[in-house]
């Protein structure tokens, strides 16, 4: 008897594939980073297996960052948007603590002006994806 049914694959619960990707994205990100490195490198020949070499371990450091940034923002069991509405209030707190450490490491006196037009910006965006975040959920 075959087994041909089209059965739903059981992906990772959120509360799990949220921690191994934030777990996994600086270290597929530092991959990313001397994989590409390794293409300039000054004291390496450019010969056409260093390329080969280089550009096939850049695809592959690329490909697993975006499987870690694939665990972190999306959400297997709704809509495949880019980003889930956990990912999105998560960017949105990022918006909002960028003027509050601004004031706290005392950038934001060197500059007033042009900072006070920033957090008007920050705040803004992180309301705007807050909104989003809101909406994206009522859909799910």
């Amino acid at each position: 008897m075959s087994n041909n049914q089209n059965s739903d694959t059981n992906s990772l619960p959120r509360w799990v594939a949220i921690p191994i990707g934030l777990l996994l994205l600086p270290f597929t990100l530092a991959c990313c980073i001397g994989s590409a490195a390794l293409l300039f490198a000054p004291n390496i020949p450019p010969t056409f297996l260093t390329i080969a070499l280089s550009s096939i371990f850049l695809a592959g450091s690329i490909w697993a960052f975006y499987l870690s940034l694939r665990l972190v923002f999306i959400n297997p069991n709704g809509n495949k948007k880019l980003i889930s509405p956990l990912g999105l209030r998560v960017i949105s707190l990022i918006f909002l603590a960028i003027p509050i450490i601004s004031l706290l490491l005392g950038t934001f006196w060197e500059k007033p002006i042009l900072y006070s037009f920033l957090t008007v910006a920050y705040i803004s965006f992180f309301l705007q994806l807050i909104y989003l975040a809101k909406q994206r959920k009522r859909k799910a």
